[in-house]
């Protein structure tokens, strides 16, 4: 029996609808430096991040609990960015672009400045508080990564670092609640020259010579 175009379509439907025919899946096509790399390459970076502070922390925190935890979030985060860097490397991502991510000047020393110049009686403090705050930021960016990478291999990465963040962040909520908050700073004015007021400058007095007039 000959079929026209329309029948045979109708045909392919029906036995499509009934199990007789599997349609084709197409496969997501998963290319090494498309949207995965962007993926990994942020991911890094705030690992990266990550590390620096833990690094600060071990190194400038006075109570003995405040380090412990910077030099686990060190070993975990190295041992993480470390799955990272491996996954990009068998995947022939390009390894300068994941490894030196454009617009690192905003991360590293620019972001760490406001923890560094932080005086030694409120580091603790200041340090937990921005490890609360950055861990919440690399669960909410591992999350939405999490839900774009295309490769099944990449979401098992991510998903096994989230899980870890999530640890850390609870630790470190921990910790904050175990450090008093430090007493807000006076604010000291300018100091001025003996014999100058801070209300009568003289601004608004004429000169003698416009008095003499």
């Amino acid at each position: 029996m000959r079929m026209t175009g329309g029948r045979y379509g109708l045909m392919a439907m029906v036995l499509c609808a009934g199990g007789l025919l599997t349609p084709p899946v197409v496969a997501q096509e998963v290319r090494p430096n498309g949207p995965d790399q962007q993926l990994v390459t942020r991911l890094h970076q705030l690992g990266q991040d990550e590390i620096a502070m833990a690094k600060m922390g071990e190194t400038r925190g006075a109570r003995a609990d405040v380090r412990d935890f910077a030099a686990t979030v060190q070993r975990d985060r190295r041992a993480a960015d470390d799955q990272l860097v491996a996954y990009a490397t068998r995947k022939n991502m390009n390894l300068p672009v994941v490894e030196e991510p454009g617009g690192a000047l905003e991360h590293s020393t620019l972001a760490l400045a406001p923890l560094a110049n932080s005086p030694a009686r409120e580091f603790d403090y200041n340090f937990v508080s921005t490890m609360v705050a950055d861990l919440q930021a690399v669960i909410d960016a591992s999350t939405a990564a999490e839900r774009l990478a295309r490769d099944p291999e990449l979401r098992a990465i991510i998903d096994g670092n989230l899980k870890a963040s999530t640890e850390r962040l609870m630790m470190a909520e921990g910790l904050q609640a175990g450090i008093p908050t430090p007493a807000p700073r006076a604010l000291q004015l300018p100091a001025y020259p003996a014999g100058v007021s801070r209300t009568q400058t003289g601004a608004d007095i004429p000169p003698p010579a416009a008095l003499a007039r």
